[in-house]
């Protein structure tokens, strides 16, 4: 039985105008491939997958099986993911705020790239 806000069926997301982290995203997946900017030091920058969420933090797994709760702003969506399931990410920081934000593949074919965050460029 899959947990309040998860999946176990269908697709993989990845970053779109209006969802960049898995906060926005409606349903959460089991498996969905992230990016880690959060608060533990040693983790920051590291790619995971979600597992499931306890309380009100996401739990996510490391390629070394460590499981780690984050608030889910703090887990970036990948730019694409290609055929075989690798999920590839391009993020930049924001020239105004400094916050990290994944690129869609739209942006990331676009040039020039954005340089602001979607908060900062309204």
């Amino acid at each position: 039985m899959p947990w309040v806000g998860t999946s176990s069926a269908g697709q993989f997301s990845c970053a779109r105008p209006s969802q960049r982290t898995l906060k926005d995203l409606r349903i959460k997946r089991k498996g969905q491939p992230v990016f880690v900017q959060g608060h533990v030091l040693k983790r920051k920058g590291q790619e995971a997958i979600f597992e499931a969420f306890n309380d009100r933090l996401a739990v996510v797994k490391f390629s070394d099986e460590a499981l780690v709760g984050y608030d889910p702003r703090e887990l970036l969506l990948p730019t694409e993911i290609d055929d075989q399931g690798v999920p590839y990410f391009e993020i930049r920081p924001c020239s105004c705020c400094d916050m990290l934000f994944p690129l869609t593949r739209e942006e990331c074919e676009s040039d020039p790239e954005p340089t602001q965050c979607p908060d900062c460029a309204v």
